[in-house]
């Protein structure tokens, strides 16, 4: 958190000499117990305490999306830019410039910037799994030289701007996902309204790396997490393929759908390994169907996998543990399935 209210600080916009003309900060503590409040106030202290800059600390949690809600809900500015604390502006005019396209693309509701990976960072290997496992948006897009903007699937929300009232014409967030797929509900309600969602390729910002931020249980149990969400977003919201997969999802959502696939197809695979050996059938049978979904995962994961430098073990661990991550995933689609035949869409915490 200190290195993202530094980042911010050093934020300028060339038509004004004070960052209180233009920019109005709020760091929302959502009922952390970490430290995170007592390191924010520290950071706020080290740049001088600005009266522009505030800080909410709520007593109970509301989750990701009933947090953001709240924001939204009390803006007074018709742009909001979010950010998540693992993030640096690659730039001291990255606020500026998204403000100069939001408002140049009247009918973009949300624009995301570039993720990247510090340069020269050296990333624990839980942070390397989450890289590569969930193929996140860390490897540009090969746009047009000229494009300004591409169509993306969804704005995660991690150092992105928003258009305040598209947000509040289709009620902001749904609050029954609390753990994961919000982004992509509130994306398809904004193109259903006639918007689009845009990533900047051009205009970059950094992910901190920190050996405390992931471990390996935690990205395990997020599997199973993204998985309950799954079965909502796809069947029960209308207009959500779009965002996940073709021309508005754009190359990573795309991609990272097809991933989500293999996961399933995978653990497909594991049972008929063991109904194969159960049963006494051809080695063959159980192979082939492994080696597939295999090959198709190799070829999406190839790329991050050069971008992280994984160590000859820990491409070894990154094997091992495909099927645990896989069956994770697998576990949390049941589960949300059933959970929507109930008629409880609400994932769990």
């Amino acid at each position: 958190m200190p290195g993202l209210v530094e980042s911010l600080v050093r934020q300028r916009h060339p038509a004004f000499e004070s960052q209180s003309g233009w920019l109005d900060a709020v760091f929302v503590d959502d009922a952390s117990r970490d430290g995170t409040v007592d390191a924010v106030r520290r950071a706020l202290a080290a740049a001088g305490n600005p009266a522009y800059y505030l800080l909410v600390a709520h007593p109970r949690n509301l989750g990701l999306a009933g947090t953001l809600n709240e924001v939204f809900a009390q803006a007074s500015t018709p742009i909001v830019l979010t950010c998540h604390l693992d993030c640096r502006f690659g730039s001291d005019d990255y606020v500026a410039s998204m403000l100069e396209l939001i408002e140049r693309h009247p009918h973009a509701a949300a624009i995301t910037g570039q993720p990247r990976l510090p340069p020269g960072a050296r990333l624990p290997f839980a942070e390397k799994l989450n890289v590569v496992a969930n193929l996140m948006d860390v490897i540009p897009a090969r746009a047009p030289a000229a494009a300004e903007l591409v169509p993306v699937g969804f704005a995660e929300g991690r150092c992105d701007a928003f258009r305040v009232g598209a947000l509040r014409g289709v009620g902001f967030y749904d609050t029954r996902l609390r753990v994961s797929g919000e982004d992509q509900v509130l994306a398809a309600k904004l193109r259903g309204s006639g918007y689009e969602i845009y990533q900047a390729p051009r205009l970059e910002y950094y992910l901190s790396v920190s050996a405390r931020q992931d471990s390996v249980s935690k990205l395990v149990r997020h599997q199973r997490l993204f998985g309950r969400t799954t079965p909502y977003i796809v069947l029960a919201v209308p207009g959500s393929l779009a965002g996940l997969v073709g021309r508005h999802a754009g190359a990573n959502r795309s991609r990272r759908t097809l991933l989500r696939a293999t996961q399933l197809a995978s653990s497909a695979a594991y049972a008929l390994v063991v109904a194969s050996c159960l049963a006494g059938w051809p080695v063959w049978l159980w192979g082939s169907a492994l080696g597939f979904v295999a090959a198709v995962k190799a070829a999406l994961f190839a790329e991050h996998a050069r971008a992280v430098r994984f160590s000859l073990g820990e491409l070894g661990a990154f094997v091992l543990l495909q099927p645990v991550l896989d069956v994770a995933f697998t576990t949390g689609v049941a589960e949300g399935f059933w959970q929507l035949v109930r008629g409880r869409a609400r994932a769990i915490d």
